[in-house]
């Protein structure tokens, strides 16, 4: 049987900015972003864990690089541990030690989040060892970005935001050279809201009308989120906000599934979805 080796691609998408995917437990992708300035790099996530990330990076550039973790869940944090300088809000430290330990790899691993990975996968002994590796790291706690207002990459500052929601310590990455955010699942399509880390419903719709203010005060034109390389105009923002307060007037709209981490309720509506709790 052929070995499995995890899957990357790598995007520009400015200049000095870049795209890289990590194929993921059989979930699909998940998007990194390596912004790279005179001196340093920052990458924002760091995906499964799966790959090499050192190795990725020098193909794009040998500078030192920063790692900034919008919030600790198992497809965004894990890989942070593959650099010496890597940080998280303080607010997701409890998350991020819950996704990087071995019981929840192992499930995800084998059975997925929404969705079981591919028979070929899940019957390729390479991917089993891969998966109890990942599972049997010991994952050092990251650094509190609390803190530290932006990081200075050389020629260009990046800032950051706190943007609770989907955690509590979710956070939106700020480039301003490029009017740019990333802000990977805090406000993103299909955003996840119905894990106990997550805000209810009306925290939420005020955080995200506190952060479209942000965006326009700040003329932020473009938002990249962690699950499509697709640029998203700031504006969509709204859509999201419509979404969210039909689940406040409508709380038995929806349909109802089930994960691994919970049960949710997906809504359609006001040209975006949510997943929402059932309760």
């Amino acid at each position: 049987m052929k070995e499995y080796k995890p899957q990357y691609t790598i995007t520009r998408i400015y200049d000095d900015a870049y795209a890289i995917t990590d194929n993921g437990l059989g979930q699909g992708s998940v998007y990194m972003y390596l912004i790279v300035g005179a001196e340093k790099a920052l990458l924002v996530d760091s995906g499964y864990g799966l790959l090499d990330l050192n190795a990725v990076i020098k193909t794009v550039t040998d500078k030192p690089v920063i790692c900034v973790c919008t919030h600790g869940h198992l497809d965004h944090a894990p890989g942070a541990s593959q650099f010496e300088e890597a940080y998280i809000h303080s607010k997701d430290f409890d998350v991020y030690k819950q996704h990087t330990g071995s019981a929840l790899i192992m499930e995800v691993g084998t059975r997925g989040l929404l969705m079981k990975p591919p028979v070929w996968m899940r019957n390729n002994p390479s991917y089993n060892k891969l998966v109890e590796t990942m599972a049997q790291k010991q994952y050092p706690q990251l650094k509190a970005i609390d803190g530290i207002k932006s990081f200075d990459l050389g020629n260009r500052t990046i800032a950051w935001r706190h943007v609770p929601g989907h955690t509590q310590g979710s956070i939106s990455v700020i480039d301003e050279k490029y009017n740019t955010a990333y802000d990977a699942d805090a406000c993103a399509p299909g955003a996840w809201l119905f894990l106990p880390e997550s805000s209810n419903l009306r925290e939420y719709k005020n955080e995200l009308e506190h952060y479209q203010a942000f965006l326009e005060e700040n003329n932020i034109k473009r938002r990249y989120v962690g699950h499509t390389g697709k640029a998203l105009d700031a504006k969509y923002l709204r859509k999201l906000i419509n979404c969210v307060q039909v689940s406040i007037e409508k709380p038995k709209k929806g349909i109802k599934v089930k994960t691994i981490l919970g049960k949710a309720r997906i809504i359609f509506a006001g040209g975006s979805l949510l997943f929402c709790s059932c309760d």
